[in-house]
């Protein structure tokens, strides 16, 4: 298919506008760092395409005629509009702008990634996110084929060729009946855990407490007794608190259980050599292909890491 050029030149939209900005022919040549020959050529070739004077040439210069002043009128928008697209781009190439699309694994808490970013979107009003909730292997791929710009997930990532910075951590507790003989205790080791059935939900959150549950029990020297539940993780805490089994959730979830759940169950830290399990969430990105905006965000979100 064929191009069709544009039927102005930016160059004589310029020449026009200086032109009746100096006043004549030669000012404008002089203003503009040219030979006034070429000037005068341009202008000349413009009109007679357009078939019409743009100005009315004196002994004493150059006047807009009423022509003139109907298409300058149209030139300054233009010429003003690509100096707005130069900026603009400029901005965007630096990270001022941009829509930046955030994934967000179904294990993290609601809330707490939401409002720092939109701290950031508050001091740059140039950046605006947009989220999306999905698992991890799914925001992996979409980071992979460019459909999400930042990934908030947990760490660490083996085998994945995404670049990531570390954010927060949060403690992961068991949940039991408060007549359960350990929930007297507070804390427990996995090796004291192992006799218990583990209630999995079937979501995201439960697919990563099951790992973590399988690899925590493996280093104790258990092989844990597991039931996956038809329902999300929040909803196996009441059949924890049932007598059901002893569901697993990250201690930052605790403050979206119902006052009626939170009175039957016991939190019990566990213990995982001199400290407590804990999932570790961080950022990932492409590691080539990240967009200006984006790289910004990431390292804003490096020197908010503390504050998490």
């Amino acid at each position: 298919m064929s191009v069709r050029r544009p039927p102005l030149d930016l160059r004589e939209l310029l020449f026009v506008r200086v032109i009746a900005r100096e006043g004549s022919i030669h000012g404008a040549a002089r203003a503009l760092g040219g030979k006034q020959s070429a000037v005068s050529r341009s202008l000349r070739l413009l009109e007679e395409r357009l078939g019409v004077s743009l100005f009315r040439r004196t002994s004493s210069g150059a006047r807009l005629t009423p022509a003139g002043v109907a298409f300058l009128r149209e030139a300054e928008k233009l010429l003003d509009g690509t100096v707005g697209l130069y900026e603009r781009t400029r901005r965007w190439s630096r990270g001022e702008t941009g829509v930046i699309s955030v994934g967000v694994q179904g294990s993290i808490p609601p809330g707490r990634i939401s409002a720092i970013l939109e701290s950031y979107s508050r001091a740059q009003p140039g950046i605006s996110f947009i989220y999306r909730d999905n698992a991890k292997k799914e925001l992996l791929q979409a980071l992979e084929q460019e459909e999400i710009d930042l990934a908030i997930m947990t760490l660490p990532l083996p085998g994945s060729m995404a670049a990531t910075i570390p954010l927060w951590s949060d403690r992961v507790v068991a949940i039991m009946p408060v007549e359960h003989p350990i929930a007297q205790v507070g804390t427990a080791s996995w090796a004291e855990l192992h006799d218990g059935i583990f209630l999995i939900g079937k979501d995201d959150t439960g697919d990563e407490l099951l790992a973590l549950l399988m690899r925590k029990m493996r280093q104790a020297g258990f092989v844990p007794v597991t039931r996956q539940e038809a329902v999300r993780s929040l909803r196996v805490v009441a059949l924890a608190a049932n007598g059901s089994g002893i569901a697993l959730l990250p201690d930052a979830w605790l403050g979206f259980l119902p006052a009626a759940i939170r009175e039957r169950i016991a939190v019990v830290e566990v213990i995982d050599g001199d400290g407590f399990s804990h999932f570790a969430y961080g950022a990932a990105w492409h590691r080539e292909r990240c967009p200006p905006a984006a790289r910004t965000v990431i390292r804003f979100l490096e020197q908010q890491a503390a504050a998490f």
